[in-house]
């Protein structure tokens, strides 16, 4: 029968439970490692993380897990590597949806072609270009304001900037894989959102400009939305007025910043299906 010494250097690596009461019960490394990362995402799931985890709470922490500090360190090979393991699980996508995503501004936008069906189409029932640059502008105006408040309210998007500012102070050694885990996260997310353009704007025959993709229309979009949800958490004044233009039904509405720069953004780098071939 090996010794406790043998136990603890087997790949089965196990530790003390000082919870239990009488002979402590040992608990096998991956399920310290899971019973850990499990307490410490519970501790930091009330608010968004601070850069390096600076909130995370070790002594409660340990206290939770129920075995000595020593002990859950070990589980991960030291302080460091445990912090790592713990940006990983954070960047770890929560439902069918990447980070970032928003499902209210999806909806929005949906809700405006459902209501502005019959401006799509002329009386004839044919594609109505003038009308479906309308609808397809009344969208944009309804939405990305929507985009930015659930941009500024995302816990999980708040991770990610923290994180990926963060990962810079892991030891070197350990940063690859995190910006991997970083970089999954943003690819996730900005794949789902060229979907949803290219479906959308095909149903108003456009099309990327020639150079120019899907992708690379979704990380300018999703670039505007954060940078902007960004200025107004930090406070930035003079960013938030809205100026007048003519609506879908010819009165003036009111644009925010936002949608009007990424209506001049969509504008610049699709066009209509069938255009002469120019670049952007």
């Amino acid at each position: 029968m090996p010794t406790q010494d043998e136990q603890q250097d087997s790949g089965r690596r196990v530790h003390n439970d000082s919870s239990q009461t009488g002979r402590a019960r040992r608990i096998p490394r991956d399920e310290l490692r899971r019973r850990v990362l499990d307490a410490a995402a519970d501790l930091l799931a009330d608010g968004a993380v601070s850069v390096g985890l600076h909130q995370l709470n070790m002594e409660e922490l340990i206290r939770r897990v129920g075995v000595p500090r020593s002990s859950a360190f070990a589980a991960f090979g030291g302080k460091d590597q445990l912090l790592s393991a713990l940006m990983l699980r954070l960047l770890e996508p929560r439902g069918p949806h990447p980070i970032g995503y928003s499902a209210a501004t999806v909806q929005i936008a949906t809700a405006v072609f459902e209501q502005y069906a019959d401006h799509l189409v002329d009386a004839d029932g044919e594609p109505d270009p003038v009308g479906i640059e309308r609808v397809l502008k009344e969208s944009v105006r309804r939405a990305i304001g929507q985009n930015v408040l659930d941009t500024m309210a995302s816990t999980e998007w708040k991770n990610y900037m923290a994180l990926s500012v963060s990962v810079s102070s892991l030891p070197v050694d350990q940063q690859a894989e995190v910006r991997r885990a970083l970089a999954a996260s943003e690819t996730r997310f900005l794949a789902e959102i060229a979907d949803i353009y290219q479906r959308v704007l095909a149903r108003v025959e456009r099309e990327p400009v020639p150079g120019v993709t899907w992708l690379q229309i979704a990380a300018a979009g999703a670039s505007l939305i954060e940078g902007m949800a960004s200025k107004r958490l930090v406070g930035i004044e003079g960013i938030d007025d809205v100026v007048l233009r003519e609506g879908i039904d010819g009165e003036e509405v009111p644009w925010e910043l936002p949608a009007l720069a990424f209506w001049s953004l969509l504008m610049g780098l699709t066009r209509a299906m069938g255009e002469p071939r120019h670049t952007a």
